[in-house]
């Protein structure tokens, strides 16, 4: 018999993953409905009586469902199942490579960040390559005399370069890259000479 089927001595297996619930609250429910049932029937005689029943009956009810519902949405079962061992998560590379195929779309957020992961990932290259601390390279971004000194290559300072590291400056690339000659082509040759840079 394949696993989560019903057999002998098996238990169901939960639809979403979690684990099966006991019946125990279905028991006390019916259980309920049938106590009020009858002490619905024997008051027929007093309408008052009834109504105090089926409004204390109804107040149960209530309070029990709410308290399924509430418990239910402060500890949800997951909707997928876990992921089986051996199997490899995406993770970064996978939104890097999002947002690579959103700016070869020509979306400018998308862009801004692509050029912000690039940016990034190059200089911490060149902070491992210099032997510089991270408050250095910082300082080093900032200054556009000490990037040319360390690069050595203009299209590289320009593109490297954040006088506050604001997201005007982060934008201000792509902008200027998307009127001179296309986002993609300007990116692609920054990427080039990051290459062959030391």
């Amino acid at each position: 018999m394949r696993p989560g089927r019903i057999g002998l001595g098996r238990t169901p297996r939960p639809v979403f993953g979690g684990e099966s619930k006991p019946l125990i609250g279905r028991r006390v429910l019916v259980v309920l409905a049938l106590i009020l049932g009858l002490l619905v029937y024997e008051a027929r005689s007093s309408v008052a009586v009834e109504w105090a029943i089926g409004l204390v009956g109804l107040g149960i009810l209530s309070a029990i469902a709410v308290r399924r519902v509430l418990r239910g949405t402060t500890d949800p079962d997951p909707l997928v199942a876990p992921t089986p061992p051996g199997s490899m998560y995406a993770g970064e590379i996978a939104a890097l490579s999002q947002s690579a195929r959103r700016a070869s779309r020509g979306l400018r957020f998308s862009q801004v960040v692509l050029t912000s992961r690039v940016r990034a990932a190059f200089l911490e290259r060149m902070r491992l390559a210099l032997g510089l601390s991270s408050d250095a390279i910082r300082a080093v971004e900032t200054d556009s005399t000490a990037l040319r000194r360390f690069v050595r290559d203009p299209v590289l300072t320009e593109f490297l370069h954040l006088p506050t590291g604001s997201l005007e400056d982060r934008a201000g690339w792509v902008v200027c890259a998307r009127t001179r000659g296309g986002f993609a082509r300007e990116f692609r040759d920054v990427l080039d000479r990051m290459e062959v840079w030391r």
